[in-house]
């Protein structure tokens, strides 16, 4: 049987060599993954594996060794650079599951013993390094059970752990958007009635992992939940909230079978967490008003990569979850807030804290590599440098009231000193990283390493006098004494002095242009200098071991330090932002529904326009909570309106604010509706988009929420997109009497604002000077007078024959006799009826006449004459209405 796949090799009768039925037997646990195969210093893939690396990562394919007669398939990655590989592969939505020697060859009979020690998947990296700083890398899973949905989430780079509760599809769809998880484990079927899962995981480019349903049973995952979460029976989160350990025990399994480590130090303890507290908003919303950035590429030009003046990765992470999350809490805000104020006192001591958290090493990535025996010596140094920055941050913050920032204890100082001493003491810290070198820890860290190091070293010198001896017996001047790690040590001469070679040197090897040769006394030599090293780099090995298994016990004590110095990189940097970018402390409100903002400001725009930019003023509140923006584009509507909108965000971060001074109340919801995300390419016009959005706002607004409107109704007719945007604003008014901003090109809107009582007409200011447009972009309190578009259109560069007649065609409009439209304001009562509108439709009397006549008709026995006729008399009809 000819044999050309891995399926076919599996259900075949052939005779294999040992290495290929080694093989063999790794791979049938892995079909889906590509499997690394560690053959020296290469690891090598075969079969289709071979032909999909050939392909993602542009490599030749090669053979080795045939079975059945034909040859195998075989592509080569070096063992040095695997992490670049395995990256791209992961990439293209596979995983990799590595196969390492797990046995020394020397100990080998027969063939090496090999394992797979790791499968890396997306949520799995297989370098935590290569993970970009300031990035998660979460992976996720779902339950739903009693109408509830359960998310749970793992940072396996990080250690970060936790679950959420929703009550609804909406609000489960938002907190899966917001973990953005890498990887998502589910079951065959698990979503089939929830399609919307599915479409999301698609559009963020997830990857899913399905497992079989069994292990979403907590009964048959319970072992896997222990090691994840030990004594997690007695865990009174988890017995108030049983569902959760569906996804938990799937989780845990998932991680148990993919790392073959016997525990997880690393894995933080699981949190479920609650937002009642927090700032509600959502990720489109915060990508919408550039808070976040859309991708990795845009980072600086979002207010988070702006605002992000953090020197650490830790810090730079917190800094992010900071932004997603806002508190509602004044108290919290209070606290913040009076940190940075403590930092601006002494600039000084703020640059000096700067460079101190500049030593700060990614202790939470560390602690991965600890865990998972991937740490190397300089990991360990990073630890203990942290710690030493830890101290002199504690001594130059003092003694404080702040809650925001709690030092650790003595004892936790005490323990983290002793290990941070040991590290020092320990850790060589003038080489390398590499464990086989043999200089890997410190003179005097041990007697007997030191004892060995010694005769390691003697004996080298010892290697350099038997040389020098061979040359004068010999009286070969070149004679020399090499080794490498394929022959050992040799004496090497060129073939010239080949000669003058003694007979009790016996030749080893003839090369083109010398001759190597070993003597007895080298021979012995070599044995003991091979067995003093060897004895040294187990022995420094076992040292490192210990000293990592000392940090893993403590990990939950140095993810404590990692919070507490992630902390204070967040408040270095807002509190640096304050000063540099002259930012004030907003005056905030628990009870009060207010925005009052003095010569605030865009602080992304700002910082390119400079003294150019204008800043705004602007007071809503009880008395007037609906400001209806008119004024042309390019005024500057939408700087407004997300300008606002940052400043409350960031207002509820703890963080000053760019303004002169603010006042500001509580949000519990931050909503904007700003451009026009189109959803073509999933079925969704602009318009449908656009209104989905809003209906969502007014299910979720309260009158503690801040609302943000921008051109709303635009993807529809004209009188269709202003009945709703008319329909809207008065909705906003009656109903839910939130502080709203609206911006239109509706300017009929501006009698509506005018009328009522909460509501009040902005515009940003324009001058025209003799046809020509200055932007003013000051904001006042009155509707705008007209539109520039043409004007717009003019400085855009259309041609001057396409301006003159839109000008020509616009006086003609103007001038018309048109029917003004006249649409009642209502004061109370007014409920948002989106779709069904029969009864706002009064049909006329004449209509109701010709449709009852229509249906009298007998069609089918009628002549074509008497159809004519009757045709005629309904058109009269018709006509007569008319006059």
């Amino acid at each position: 049987m000819a044999v050309t796949t891995l399926t076919e090799l599996l259900s075949a009768d052939v005779k294999l060599t040992p290495m290929m039925e080694q093989y063999t037997s790794l791979k049938k646990n892995h079909m889906e993954d590509i499997v690394f195969f560690r053959m020296g210093d290469f690891y090598e893939v075969f079969f289709e594996d071979a032909e999909k690396c050939s392909k993602i990562l542009n490599i030749a394919m090669t053979h080795r060794g045939k079975v059945g007669g034909i040859p195998i398939p075989m592509a080569g990655i070096p063992h040095h650079a695997a992490s670049a590989y395995i990256d791209r592969i992961t990439e293209a939505g596979l995983k990799v599951a590595v196969c390492e020697q797990v046995q020394d060859p020397k100990d080998a009979v027969g063939i090496v013993k090999r394992a797979i020690v790791q499968v890396v998947s997306p949520g799995m990296p297989y370098d935590i390094e290569r993970t970009g700083a300031a990035e998660h890398r979460y992976m996720a899973v779902a339950h739903f059970e009693n109408g509830v949905y359960f998310l749970t989430a793992l940072d396996f780079t990080t250690g970060e752990f936790f679950g959420q509760k929703f009550q609804t599809t909406e609000d489960f769809l938002e907190g899966l958007r917001l973990v953005h998880p890498s990887e998502f484990i589910t079951y065959m079927g698990q979503w089939e009635e929830t399609p919307e899962v599915e479409k999301l995981l698609e559009a963020m480019g997830t990857l899913k992992t399905r497992l079989s349903d069994d292990y979403f049973n907590p009964k048959v995952s319970n072992i896997y939940t222990e090691k994840l979460i030990p004594g997690h029976k007695r865990d009174k989160i988890l017995k108030l909230n049983h569902e959760v350990l569906a996804p938990i025990g799937a989780l845990a399994y998932y991680v148990c079978s993919t790392q073959q480590l016997d525990d997880f130090f690393h894995i933080r303890p699981f949190q479920l967490r609650n937002d009642e507290n927090k700032l509600r908003v959502t990720l489109p919303t915060l990508v919408g008003l550039e808070i976040l950035p859309k991708s990795r590429e845009t980072y600086k030009d979002s207010v988070l990569g702006f605002f992000d003046k953090t020197k650490t990765a830790i810090g730079s992470r917190s800094l992010k979850k900071q932004f997603v999350s806002p508190s509602r809490s004044k108290e919290v805000i209070l606290q913040r807030q009076n940190l940075i104020k403590f930092l601006l006192e002494d600039t000084e001591k703020l640059e000096a804290i700067r460079e101190e958290l500049s030593e700060v090493r990614d202790l939470e990535r560390i602690l991965a590599k600890t865990g998972t025996n991937r740490a190397t010596a300089g990991d360990l140094l990073n630890i203990a440098s942290s710690y030493r920055a830890y101290e002199k941050l504690s001594t130059l913050i003092g003694k404080n009231k702040f809650n925001v920032w709690k030092e650790l204890s003595k004892k936790e100082q005490e323990s983290l000193e002793k290990i941070s001493s040991t590290i020092d003491k320990t850790i060589n810290d003038e080489i390398g990283a590499a464990l086989e070198k043999g200089n890997l820890i410190k003179k005097g860290a041990s007697k007997k390493r030191d004892r060995l190091a010694k005769l390691s070293k003697n004996a080298h010198e010892e290697m350099v006098e038997m040389e020098e001896r061979y040359r004068e017996e010999t009286g070969i001047p070149k004679l020399k004494i090499k080794h490498n790690n394929v022959a050992g040590y040799f004496i090497e001469v060129s073939k010239t002095h080949s000669n003058k070679v003694p007979k009790s040197f016996n030749r080893r090897q003839t090369l083109v242009n010398s001759e190597r040769y070993t003597t007895p006394e080298l021979d012995a030599f070599e044995k003991e200098m091979l067995s003093a090293k060897e004895k040294l780099e187990r022995l420094e090995r076992e040292i490192f071991k210990a000293l990592v298994s000392d940090i893993n016990e403590n990990s939950g004590l140095i993810q404590k330090l990692a919070d507490l110095l992630s902390l204070m990189d967040v408040f270095q940097s807002f509190t640096w932002m304050a000063l540099q970018e002259n930012l004030s402390c907003p005056v905030i409100h628990e009870d009060k529904k207010i925005v009052n903002l003095n010569s605030a400001w865009h602080p992304l725009i700002k910082s390119v326009l400079s003294e150019k930019f204008v800043p705004h003023n602007l007071l809503l509140n009880e008395d007037c909570f609906f400001g209806l923006i008119t004024g042309p584009n390019m005024a500057g509507k939408t700087t407004v309106m997300r300008e606002v909108a940052i400043v409350q965000l960031l207002a509820q971060l703890g963080s000053f604010v760019p303004a002169k001074s603010a006042e500001l109340g509580l949000c519990d919801h931050l909503f904007s509706r700003l451009g026009a995300s189109d959803d073509i390419l999933k079925g969704q016009s602009t318009f449908m988009v656009e209104m989905a959005e809003t209906a969502e706002i007014i299910r979720h607004a309260t009158d503690r929420s801040l609302i943000i409107l921008d051109e709303v109704g635009r993807g529809t007719s004209t009188y269709d997109g202003l009945s709703i945007a008319w329909s809207l604003c008065e909705h906003f008014l009656a109903e839910t009497k939130a502080i709203t901003l609206f911006a239109t090109h509706y300017h009929e809107l501006i009698d509506l604002a005018d009328k009522e009582e909460f509501a009040k007409n902005l515009t940003v200011e324009t001058l025209n000077n003799n046809g020509e447009v200055q932007f003013l972009y000051n904001l006042v309190e009155r509707a705008a007078s007209q539109s520039f578009g043409i004007y717009v259109a003019k400085m855009a560069g259309l041609p001057k024959k396409v301006l003159l007649r839109s000008q020509e065609l616009l006086m003609q409009l103007e001038n018309e006799d048109r029917s003004e439209i006249d649409i009642e304001v209502k004061k109370k009562g007014c409920q948002l009826d989106m779709f069904p509108m029969e009864e706002k439709i009064v049909i006329p009397e004449h209509l109701k006449k010709i449709d009852s006549e229509l249906q009298d008709i007998d069609i089918m026995n009628m002549t074509p004459i008497e159809a004519m006729k009757k045709l005629h008399d309904l058109q009269q009809t018709s006509i007569d209405s008319l006059h």
